[in-house]
């Protein structure tokens, strides 16, 4: 086949190969998002299923508010976790050769 649903088919081709400008935001910016969203889901002037919309887009960037959120989080501890000296795993065979204890 030569279509060009065929790599969105078989899964091979990547996200990030398909949408190479795809912007990503920081989780303020996807919390300010979702109050605007909010906002819009509790204006009366609008039809009920265009505020259901913005209510359900308004869940949708809160969700991922808080999974950036963690994300960054989750990579300040492995950041912090990072700087920390490890210990020598080999340090029992230092401690016999020099005759010091290991701690």
């Amino acid at each position: 086949m030569n279509n060009r649903a065929e790599p969105l088919l078989s899964g091979a081709v990547a996200l990030s190969q398909l949408h190479p400008a795809r912007m990503s935001l920081r989780p303020e910016q996807c919390s300010h998002i979702a109050a605007a969203y909010d906002s819009a889901a509790f204006n009366i002037s609008f039809p009920a299923q265009t505020r259901a919309a913005f209510a359900k887009k308004g869940d949708w960037f809160r969700l991922l508010a808080r999974v950036g959120e963690k994300r960054a989080a989750l990579n300040a501890n492995e950041a912090k976790q990072a700087q920390e000296p490890q210990p020598n795993p080999f340090g029992f065979i230092a401690a016999m050769h020099t005759g010091i204890s290991p701690a």
